[in-house]
């Protein structure tokens, strides 16, 4: 695995996650839709956000790369506000990357070829859309909503059972599709500027401690030649649980630009 795929592995599972007792979860079953039209309730969705202070979770993840496909396990620990840390693990549980992101930086260590990359948050953009800032990358990974989409000077339609919020920044047009539970089933990023285009699905969610957090994540980003998928499926979710974010350089890593 070159340290490039490793780098896009990185950023796509965050483009999305503690002692006392276990937390319940339970499988959240989406029923049909109709076209019954009702009056949306934009409280209502903002009451709906899972809240927390630390979110980990193990996902088993499916990657395609153009044509190229791998199975690897993320480890993904967060910290509301203060970080993202990620370890990914392929053949045999061998781990071959770690990263930090914190709303100012990206760190990535490649075990592969013991070399360390350094960037400010926005390298993340060559990826995606300048949209995507650190609290949109916490939304995605426990299933919120992209929280710049949440302001007034947006367009929600409303039938039972979905909602369907559409809007426009400088950049970018978006769509999200929330279900009757008022979670982000759906989310779709176009930029026609930079060729780029990022879609979210969420096609399962489970409850944690009376909240609903995503349990199935499909991520797909396409910009210019680079088409890349990203399937998670969380195991051993907790939230408010203490975490660690440990991220020691050896010194035989070489820094590179």
């Amino acid at each position: 695995m070159k340290k490039n795929i490793l780098s896009k592995i990185i950023f796509l599972f965050c483009v999305a996650f503690l002692f006392s007792c276990k937390s319940k979860k339970n499988i959240i079953a989406v029923p049909p839709t109709n076209n019954k039209i009702v009056k949306a309730n934009f409280s209502k969705i903002e009451a709906k956000q899972a809240t927390f202070n630390t979110f980990s979770t193990k996902a088993a993840t499916n990657l395609t790369i153009n044509d190229k496909n791998f199975d690897v396990t993320l480890n993904i620990r967060i910290k509301k506000g203060e970080a993202i840390w990620a370890s990914i693990t392929y053949i045999a549980g061998v781990e071959v990357a770690r990263a930090m992101i914190t709303p100012d930086s990206l760190k990535i260590m490649d075990r592969i070829n013991n070399e360390y990359i350094k960037k400010q948050f926005d390298y993340i953009h060559k990826f995606s859309n300048n949209e995507i800032d650190y609290n949109a990358l916490e939304a995605v990974l426990v299933g919120n909503c992209l929280p710049f989409v949440l302001n007034d000077n947006i367009a929600i339609n409303q039938k039972e059972n979905i909602t369907t919020i559409t809007g426009q920044t400088n950049q970018m047009v978006y769509q999200i599709g929330l279900n009757q539970l008022l979670k982000p089933q759906s989310t779709v990023l176009i930029s026609e500027i930079n060729q780029q285009k990022l879609e979210v699905n969420i096609t399962a969610f489970q409850e944690i401690l009376n909240q609903i957090f995503a349990k199935t994540i499909s991520l797909t980003s396409i910009a210019k030649d680079k088409n890349v998928k990203l399937i998670m499926d969380y195991d051993k979710t907790f939230i408010d649980q203490p975490v660690e974010f440990p991220f020691n350089v050896p010194k035989r890593f070489s820094l590179i630009e």
